[in-house]
């Protein structure tokens, strides 16, 4: 397979693949779509990834690569290649196939005469995932990993504030890492709103608890974070990294695991704090449209997930009752068989 793509290869004129990836880079993305700097290096990864695959699997090197070469058959096998070479789960592939995509629709934008190609690799389906049950924290889970952070050192504190703002906010990990002190909007009776830059550069705002906003504050004023200082630093970084966050979570969750063992059935993720979130505010009876805005949901669709998760946790609730004995129930409408047969062949 290798000798057939070096001799296609060969055959060709050179083409405008390379100019075309760094003007969807530097023009597309960066200046005109303004996506954030999280999901330009999850695109920019892809393509790495995609131009050692061309060269390991096909024996095409980077510099070789023309537009002529890229069709749906090699972003089908690109897909195999991650998901059998390096063992990635469905949703990276999924992310992966949609950074492609969106290269593919900046292609047909510019060059029409690969139209054809580009519709196919975008008509390319993505990889289905089982849903699972959202994982959420109880107050009492919630209550032992603030407990559990170490407050009698700056790195503790830190962590604390780190919990809190997750909690509070519902915000993902991508956006509080970048959280810098101009974000922080106190007001003269001490509350804080916090300015949030979500996914596609929108921004929103979202209020803190009282005890947030002060922990916040104190934090503040003690690191002498300045208007353009991140509100999250690491060691020797700038702010924390996502697997930074995760690094500590973990470290945190095993601590808390003792004085809390239900936390052993679940796996603790920065995510699963922004579920938490949701379902708390759900479940406190803030309708469904304003936890959309507050979590920076573009669909309210993406949020009704939530609204299900509660129908079952109530569910199980109730067959937790016993339901009352009655010589009413006697006197229940039957279904009969030929109903339902009736009510299925609808």
């Amino acid at each position: 397979m290798k000798n057939t793509f070096m001799r296609a290869v060969s055959a060709m004129e050179s083409s405008d693949f390379q100019s075309l990836l760094q003007n969807f880079f530097l023009k597309w993305m960066m200046s005109q779509k303004k996506v954030s700097p999280s999901t330009v290096q999850t695109y920019k990864d892809t393509f790495r990834i995609l131009l050692k695959y061309m060269y390991d699997e096909h024996g095409v090197k980077p510099g070789s690569i023309n537009m002529e070469i890229i069709n749906a058959d090699i972003i089908i096998g690109f897909m195999h290649y991650l998901e059998n070479n390096r063992k990635n789960k469905y949703k990276t592939v999924n992310n992966r196939l949609a950074a492609i995509k969106s290269f593919m629709e900046y292609v047909s934008y510019e060059c029409p005469e690969y139209s054809g190609t580009a519709q196919k690799i975008k008509a390319i389906p993505f990889r289905k995932i089982e849903k699972k049950e959202i994982c959420y924290l109880t107050k009492e889970e919630m209550d032992s990993l603030l407990n559990s952070c170490e407050t009698e050192n700056s790195e503790g504190r830190r962590d604390y504030l780190m919990l809190l703002l997750l909690y509070n906010s519902g915000m993902r990990v991508s956006e509080m890492i970048s959280i810098q002190g101009k974000d922080a909007l106190f007001s003269d009776n001490g509350k804080c709103h916090l300015r949030i830059i979500g996914k596609g550069r929108k921004e929103r705002t979202v209020p803190l608890w009282r005890t947030t906003s002060e922990y916040l504050a104190d934090f503040m004023y003690e690191c002498g974070i300045q208007e353009d200082d991140y509100l999250l630093s690491g060691r020797n970084v700038k702010h924390l990294t996502r697997s930074g966050v995760r690094y500590r979570i973990d470290r945190i969750v095993k601590k808390a695991t003792a004085i809390c063992p239900s936390l052993n059935d679940k796996t603790v993720t920065p995510h699963v704090f922004r579920h938490s979130t949701a379902m708390s505010l759900l479940q406190s009876g803030i309708d469904i449209s304003t936890i959309a805005m507050w979590l920076g949901h573009e669909s309210i669709e993406t949020t009704h997930k939530y609204m299900v998760a509660d129908i079952k946790l109530k569910e199980r609730a109730l067959n937790k009752l016993h339901e009352p004995e009655s010589n009413e129930t006697d006197y229940r409408y039957q279904v009969t068989d030929e109903i339902l047969q009736f009510l299925n062949s609808l």
